[in-house]
């Protein structure tokens, strides 16, 4: 049997930033060229193995980690939430791991100022994947903060029950000593 929940409001927020920064960070290198924010000399709308595997991939998995977030069943949840975590720890790492399979530092150079590099590199990957992975990964905590909370609880009222019997029963040993 299914074991159905809806899902909290935590839950729900933390699902809504998992997903507008998902489609952020899987749109941004496709239109951020034809307003000025670019990186490098890459082209609006220029598709690429890196624009794939740096940006749209760990996007489209953001977003149906959203989407999963926002489902009813409680394993779907949790895989969403996962989902989320492994886009974007996969922004932020992956502009690292590129030059493995792509041979060089094709598509990575910031170009530009300083800080122009800078935020680009925040908008891009860094600053997105950060934000994708702690809000998927507080969605984790969210769908199960009871399970902790309720274990440890009973355990300390069986260490409570236990420690008030055990008094009780040497009570009884010392009088029928005495």
């Amino acid at each position: 049997m299914a074991v159905h929940s809806t899902p909290s409001r935590r839950v729900k927020i933390a699902a809504v930033i998992v997903g507008v920064v998902g489609i952020w960070g899987a749109v941004i290198p496709f239109v951020g060229p034809s307003f000025g924010y670019g990186m490098g000399n890459s082209q609006a709308w220029e598709w690429s193995e890196s624009r794939l595997t740096l940006h749209l991939a760990p996007g489209v998995a953001a977003v149906m980690g959203a989407g999963l977030l926002m489902g009813a069943r409680r394993s779907g949840q949790q895989f969403g939430a996962l989902l989320g975590v492994t886009g974007g720890a996969w922004f932020v790492i992956a502009p690292s791991l590129h030059p493995l399979w792509a041979g060089g530092m094709s598509g990575m150079s910031m170009g530009g100022s300083a800080l122009s590099g800078a935020l680009s590199a925040l908008g891009y990957h860094y600053g997105t994947g950060a934000i994708i992975a702690i809000a998927a990964a507080y969605a984790v905590g969210a769908l199960n903060p009871t399970k902790s909370s309720a274990s440890s609880a009973r355990a300390d009222g069986r260490e409570r029950d236990l420690s008030a019997a055990a008094p009780q029963q040497s009570k009884s040993r010392v009088e029928v000593r005495a």
